[in-house]
């Protein structure tokens, strides 16, 4: 048999994952829906790709509740999320 190899995150990943967590907190908090928050801890639960990671970001961060919520300006994990963001042309 032979091994199997270990597929570890990328730093990205890592830290999309940590960022997800502080917004969830955030998110429970402010009152938003039980199922986001679930689906949410489902995907990191489930060794999510970076696109998971992104899209349930942002389905939390679009929620009225989550409205206007950003990182401490200036952090790193603001800067982060501005890289993600798509650039308006």
């Amino acid at each position: 048999m032979g091994k199997r190899k270990t597929v570890w995150p990328t730093d990205r990943e890592i830290r999309l994952r940590f960022m997800l967590f502080a917004v969830i907190d955030v998110a429970r908090v402010h009152g938003v829906a039980a199922e986001l928050l679930l689906n949410a801890h489902t995907v990191l639960r489930d060794s999510p790709t970076e696109m998971q990671l992104r899209d349930v970001l942002s389905d939390i961060l679009a929620t009225d509740e989550m409205q206007g919520f950003r990182f401490p300006a200036g952090s790193e994990a603001d800067d982060f999320m501005r890289a993600l963001e798509p650039s308006a042309d």
